[in-house]
């Protein structure tokens, strides 16, 4: 173990040295990022495989090594680098909503469905309410609210608790495929974090458009703004079907140079999307879950994805890491804490009732909430909706708050998911 500490600390050093030697002039700063990349894919790998023999989960490691290598800390890995790995970060993000569709076999779920359903609707609603009952009577203690309304109090608690209200697939699918978990546990955490991604679009459209007239002086609730969120999310289904149809064609005609065929078409789906404004991981997540459950051939998908999973997850979540804005962190540390808190308690309260009242397994009323914790893309994603839906002190605020919570939910959410997966039993990759 000391060997393995000793070359993560040898490679850290020769990152931070070697990066800051001059360029030429005709060196680009992608060449920069493309260096940076490289070392970090073997900090974090190194420092993933370490954390594991203390039985924390790969991924948190991969994000530690991110943060220590990011901007904020040994600044190995600029802020600028970090911007120009995006391409290289949603390639990650799309193979995951992709292996996050493939995992979903509905026939394994469907005894299982009604239990989904019914604890989405009790985590939504005691989500959302716990942040609004707490802003409005701790509000006048939030700074950027001492001065507020009860009207402010309530458009801030509907934001919060919407951004509260969502889930992390990527962090879900990297536990899975790490831990190699297979149950009627697992299957029910990725039913509600598959199914949940859709509710949280769709419901933050709307409680968006309610805050708008809490906050803003002179606006009043814009449906045509539902509208749209509703045309996006069907359009971005749509397309999903029809990007899963193309990859079934693939599999079944052509069947070889599978993982190649992916990274080429989660490029054109990137592109794609950006151009049709849709959302790139619902648009994926339906893909994979059209090829499982309408083919034969979701197993071929799942092993192609399978096979180059271990880079895919290693980049993703070192820039995940070095994406974390540390003094941002720091400076809302303790009400961040709070929200974090409330966030666990009202997810916890949620699922409890929910599997209580559809008479689930006791692992789901139990230690259901350890697997719906880890936040990432979208939470970040919608959080910048609001800062450029509020301009100002409201916006800015409660980004760097949801930002700093995220950083915590980031960090515990797969530790305590993997000890669910523990608890259940249904671990094999030990």
């Amino acid at each position: 173990m000391k060997r393995l500490f000793l070359i993560i600390i040898l490679f850290s050093l020769l990152m931070a040295i070697f990066l800051r030697v001059p360029l030429p002039n005709h060196a680009s700063a992608v060449a920069e990022s493309i260096m940076a990349l490289g070392f970090t894919i073997i900090v974090a790998y190194l420092l993933g495989k370490a954390v594991s023999r203390y039985r924390l989960p790969k991924i948190t490691g991969y994000m530690l090594a991110g943060i220590l290598l990011g901007p904020f800390l040994l600044n190995a890995i600029s802020e600028q680098s970090v911007q120009n790995l995006q391409l290289i970060n949603n390639i990650a993000l799309g193979l995951i909503a992709l292996t996050a569709g493939g995992e979903f076999r509905y026939r394994d779920m469907k005894g299982q469905f009604k239990t989904i359903v019914v604890v989405i609707l009790f985590q939504v609603l005691l989500v959302l309410a716990g942040f609004i009952v707490f802003v409005m009577f701790y509000g006048q203690q939030i700074a950027f609210l001492a001065n507020a309304d009860r009207n402010a109090f309530l458009g801030v608690g509907l934001l919060l608790g919407s951004l509260a209200i969502a889930k992390s697939p990527s962090t879900t699918i990297a536990i899975i495929t790490e831990t190699g978990a297979r149950g009627r546990f697992t299957d029910f955490i990725l039913g509600v974090t598959v199914f949940k991604d859709i509710v949280v679009v769709l419901l933050f459209s709307i409680l968006l458009s309610l805050a708008k007239p809490l906050l803003l002086p002179g606006e009043v609730i814009h449906f045509s703004y539902m509208l749209e969120v509703v045309i996006e999310v069907g359009l971005s289904i749509l397309i999903g079907i029809a990007a899963g149809g193309l990859i079934l064609l693939y599999l079944k005609y052509v069947g070889t140079q599978t993982v190649l065929f992916l990274l080429g078409f989660v490029l054109l789906g990137i592109e794609v999307s950006a151009m049709l404004h849709v959302e790139l991981v619902l648009v994926f997540m339906v893909a994979g879950f059209f090829v499982q459950n309408f083919s034969d051939t979701g197993g071929q998908l799942i092993e192609a994805i399978e096979e180059g999973s271990l880079p895919i997850y290693v980049t993703f979540f070192a820039i995940a890491g070095a994406s974390l804005n540390i003094p941002i962190f720091l400076n809302n540390f303790w009400l961040a804490i709070i929200i974090v808190i409330l966030r666990i308690a009202t997810t916890f309260g949620g699922t409890y009732l929910g599997g209580k009242l559809t008479h689930s397994t006791p692992e789901v009323q139990k230690l259901g909430w350890m697997g719906f914790i880890g936040q990432a893309g979208l939470t970040l994603g919608l959080v910048s909706i609001v800062s450029a839906s509020f301009p100002g002190t409201i916006g800015d605020n409660v980004q760097t708050l949801i930002i700093a919570a995220v950083t915590i939910n980031q960090i515990i959410g797969p530790i305590l998911f993997r000890i669910s997966l523990e608890k259940a039993k249904e671990i094999t990759i030990t």
